[in-house]
């Protein structure tokens, strides 16, 4: 009874890594086709205004397995991982996460005054559907207090908060554009 057991044992340890490595395996990427390509602004179908964000006219959209580029304008492309890690270029940081089939892109860019730190929090939801490319823009702003060392203000902010904006009706607005040709 007892060898039967230790058998038994033994045949479950040797099938294990086999289980654990079917359940592990290495899945193709998503590549996000649906996103891909040259779209320009119907300024019929779009709706609200954030003061001092521009609006592409034109967008073109290439994807990877390892990232999304955004290029607004023929201006250079703005890189975002999706590998959910957030990357850092010129004082803005971005980040981009899928959710319910669209691409939350939210970019970040601190100015410090006054012994606080304001971040504007810009997130662009974008969606596909058939031959439109829907944008859904917010604007947050985090407020936070510029900590203090040694008595003197330093680069780091504290806890912070979301701050109510002055016109909450001018903090959405949605964009649409049309697959170019």
């Amino acid at each position: 009874m007892r060898l039967r057991l230790r058998l038994n044992v033994a045949l479950a340890i040797a099938f294990v890594p086999a289980v654990l490595f079917a359940q592990a395996e290495v899945r193709p990427a998503r590549e996000l086709t649906a996103f891909r390509g040259t779209w320009k602004i119907d300024e019929s179908l779009g709706r609200g205004h954030i003061g001092g964000l521009p609006v592409a006219r034109t967008l073109v959209i290439a994807t990877s397995p390892e990232e999304l580029r955004l290029t607004k304008d023929g201006a250079d492309p703005e890189v975002y991982r999706l590998d959910g890690a957030e990357s850092v270029a010129d004082g803005t940081a971005r980040s981009v996460v899928l959710v319910a089939d669209a691409l939350a892109v939210t970019t970040r860019r601190t100015r410090r005054q006054r012994g606080y730190a304001f971040t504007n929090v810009i997130t662009d939801a974008y969606s596909v559907s058939g031959e439109f490319l829907t944008v859904q823009r917010q604007l947050s702003v985090v407020v936070a207090p510029l900590q203090l060392q040694d008595g003197q203000v330093t680069d780091q902010g504290g806890a912070g908060h979301l701050a109510e904006l002055e016109d909450p009706s001018s903090n959405r607005q949605t964009i649409v554009y049309r697959r170019g040709r």
